[in-house]
This record gives structure tokens, C-alpha cells and sequence, in this order.
């Protein structure tokens, strides 16, 4: 899982709160799917938040700093999964500089995922089983953007939507790193 980093507890019980807040007073669309070809994927929920500062400046200073890294935003949305809408494996770029940063932003206890379901599938180039990282509550996840992934929905006996919070990332390469 060299390729893979996981943050529990990302969020402080505080910036989790304002997160969900924000989230329910956006403004959702059903359609959105995980490579844009809407008529091959099954398609689930969507809100943009690039123009949230709390996500977009706020946040993406919590991931850098949590991963020692400088990025350039290129988007940052909600993904939103209700039962039967799973994703499809894709790559969210081949760029070797670009990221991805999930969030799961899931009212569900620890013990409840464990049953739910709602998978995030990743298949490294190595590994022909892949990784299964669960979507605990407050888990940020990040991996190289040209990894084959996908997100899985809960179950039929969980009525909560699955939300992951995707922050597409170029990372700033300075010179002196190289």
C-alpha cells in the first residue's frame, strides 16, 4: 500500500459538524458517474464544492499538511452513493503528479460500516486483488490519481448514502526535491 496513505479521524468533531452542514445545504444532481460516460455507468449524486472555501482552501490546507505535500486544486466535489450505485473501476487521471483525496463524510459507527458495505476498491499495478479500504466515518484516503478505483454503495439495509469527498490534486514539484 505504498501508493496508498490513510488518515482516520482526518477532520476535528468541529470542521466534521461544519462539513456535513455545508453538504446539506448544497445543491445535489443525479447523474454524475465515474468516467463521465453517463449512458455505460450506473449513475449516482454529485455537488460541486470548488467554490466553498472551506473545502477548497480550508480542507486542501488540512491534506497538505497531512501529507506533506503542495498541490494545485483542480476539483473538489461530493460524491454521493445510494443503493445499487456503484461506481466503475477508472482512473481519475494517468498525470504521475496527480492525486486523489477522499473523505468520507458517513454518519454510520465503526461497527455499522463493518456490515455496510461501501467499499473503496483500488487496484494497484502489483496486486491483482486489489485494496478494499472502508469508508469509516472522518477517513481520508489518498492515492495516486492514475490507480484504477472505484466506490462501492452500502448495502440494501443501510438508507444513508454513501458520501466521499473527492479532491482532485496536481502536486507542486519543487527542484530541490528532485
Amino acid at each position: 500500500m505504498n501508493n496508498i496513505l490513510v488518515f482516520d479521524n482526518f477532520l476535528s468533531s468541529e470542521d466534521f459538524e461544519t462539513a456535513n452542514k455545508i453538504l446539506k445545504q448544497k445543491a445535489w444532481y443525479y447523474g454524475h458517474s465515474s468516467n463521465g460516460r453517463e449512458n455505460v455507468n450506473t449513475p449516482f449524486w454529485s455537488a460541486n464544492l470548488f467554490d466553498d472555501i472551506f473545502f477548497s482552501k480550508y480542507i486542501l490546507s488540512l491534506i497538505e499538511k497531512n501529507t506533506n505535500k503542495k498541490f494545485v486544486l483542480k476539483r473538489v466535489y461530493a460524491n454521493g452513493q445510494t443503493y445499487g450505485q456503484n461506481g466503475s473501476y477508472h482512473q481519475d487521471s494517468i498525470e504521475i503528479e496527480h492525486y486523489t483525496f477522499c473523505l468520507y463524510i458517513n454518519n454510520l459507527d465503526d461497527s455499522d460500516i463493518e456490515t455496510a458495505g461501501g467499499m473503496l476498491l483500488i487496484k494497484e499495478q502489483n496486486n491483482k486483488f486489489g485494496t478494499f479500504i472502508e469508508p469509516n466515518k472522518n477517513r481520508g484516503v489518498l492515492f495516486k490519481s492514475n490507480l484504477y478505483h472505484k466506490g462501492i454503495s452500502f448495502n440494501r439495509y443501510i438508507t444513508d448514502m454513501r458520501i466521499c469527498i473527492a479532491w482532485k490534486l496536481e502536486e507542486i514539484i519543487y527542484l530541490d526535491k528532485i
